[in-house]
């Protein structure tokens, strides 16, 4: 239950971390980035980073490191039985949907596939000749094939055994040609192919995240608007903004079904032509951004970003500080507050540093009892405590991992002396009870900066 439980934490780190992002992008596109679809394009590629990099923990990690009196302190992995209980049921809960999400995706891939089997070389020779000059043009020769298809509706370009642009068996003219390969190519050339499996990836990963589906919704249609960009650029020999986006809107005219399945076609719908159009023509408008405009303003994005990362980091270690201690140590009575202030005192330790754990009935004979502890760093964790008569033993046998971390286990008597075996990995030792009376099994994690998790068997 631990793993599912920790990978749920991860994921809702790396949640925080691309949803700030991503409300940041926002504001940046309303302000600066709406003219200038390079910029839009960018801010995208750095919200999709952020939500496979928890970058909240490590920038709290980094401002604990600043404070002397909080390092090792903060570790945002440490769970209590509760909070154990609570993520690994949230965990559950996200694989399940992960796995549907994952299989509705297969199952459209798969089906695209069996139409892309349907593919034939282009047989058409001023086509062929063309596409070769475009590819020549861009660098790209030997990369990407031609191919025709009677079960694609619009021009699109895809992977099937490698990149490949796929044409309807619709006659062009070469002029019609010369667009559409240009701008499947210029697809290509963008990298826009491995953002868009980059950006199925991260749904897949963050498929409870409202905001992840929202911006790869909007992700193909910047991805199309930069696309008209650099296309324009590029062609300004070959053909006019006007020829350009004339060929696009026939393409609409002449489509009588939607594609579904292919990565990026010439166009999808009128409103998103009529948006792509409108983009086009206000950065013309305002002549886009200088080069320097552009990096000072990615540049404020990213600190922009990173300090508001970094304010909901240190306000998630409150929060979560504040939810671990009220679910671990509430039910014990005053002999184990009392106990819990003796083993502080006779290990000299912090009496903070001390944790009862009361997920454990200790009390009863002839059983055994499993604890399952995650240790934080420097800290040493009790358990409740129990009754043992003269001449009874108790043998306890505890694992750690990380293998290499020292840690000290044992039973505190009630003279209050500690009967304990150091050691690193596996610790096994059969205690001979000398007095009747209360005792308490603990463990030291002797390790200023790691967590110890420890599996401990102990049998009465």
């Amino acid at each position: 239950m631990d793993w599912i439980s920790n990978l749920f934490i991860a994921l809702l780190l790396t949640n925080m971390s691309g949803t700030l992002f991503y409300f940041i992008a926002i504001i940046f596109r309303k302000i600066w980035f709406r003219k200038d679809a390079r910029l839009i394009r960018f801010s995208t590629i750095v919200v999709l980073c952020a939500y496979v990099v928890p970058l909240v923990y490590f920038v709290l990690r980094i401002s604990r490191q600043l404070d002397v009196d909080q390092l090792g302190t903060i570790n945002l992995f440490y769970n209590t039985p509760r909070t154990i209980e609570l993520f690994a049921t949230m965990g559950r809960v996200w694989v399940g949907l992960f796995l549907a999400l994952l299989a509705y995706k297969l199952v459209r891939r798969i089906q695209w596939a069996l139409i892309c089997r349907g593919n034939i070389p282009e047989e058409d020779e001023g086509v062929k000749r063309c596409f070769a000059q475009i590819c020549s043009e861009l660098g790209i020769e030997g990369k990407v094939i031609l191919n025709r298809n009677d079960s694609v509706h619009i021009p699109c370009v895809t992977y099937y055994h490698g990149p490949v642009v796929i044409l309807p068996l619709n006659r062009y003219t070469l002029e019609e040609a010369e667009i559409i390969l240009y701008h499947e190519l210029c697809h290509y050339v963008e990298g826009d192919l491995s953002l868009r499996t980059f950006g199925t990836l991260i749904t897949l990963l963050h498929v409870f995240n409202p905001a992840v589906h929202i911006m790869f919704k909007h992700m193909k249609l910047i991805c199309e608007i930069s696309c008209d960009r650099v296309t324009c650029e590029k062609a300004t020999h070959r053909f006019s903004e006007r020829e350009y986006f004339q060929v696009i809107l026939n393409m609409l005219d002449e489509s009588k079904k939607k594609e579904r399945y292919q990565l990026f076609a010439l166009a999808e719908d009128r409103s998103n032509y009529e948006r792509r159009v409108a983009a086009m023509g206000e950065f013309q408008k305002s002549g886009g951004f200088k080069k320097g405009a552009a990096l000072a303003l990615a540049a404020c994005f990213l600190v922009g970003s990173s300090i508001t990362s970094l304010a909901a980091g240190a306000g998630l270690a409150t929060a979560y500080e504040g939810f671990a201690e009220s679910t671990s140590v509430k039910m014990f009575d005053e002999s184990d507050q009392i106990a819990r202030e003796e083993l502080a005192r006779a290990l000299n330790l912090d009496i903070d540093d001390v944790v009862i754990m009361d997920d454990i009935n200790m009390e009863g004979r002839g059983r055994t009892i499993h604890i399952g502890w995650n240790v934080r760093a420097g800290k040493t964790y009790m358990s409740g405590g129990f009754t043992e008569a003269e001449g009874n033993e108790v043998s306890v046998m505890v694992v750690g991992d990380p293998a290499d971390i020292r840690f000290q286990t044992g039973l505190k008597d009630p003279d209050n002396i500690m009967w304990y075996a150091e050691g690193e990995d596996v610790i096994s030792h059969l205690f001979e009870i000398k007095m009747s009376g209360r005792y308490y099994f603990f463990v030291v994690n002797l390790s200023e900066t790691e967590d110890l998790a420890i599996d401990a068997l102990i049998a009465k």
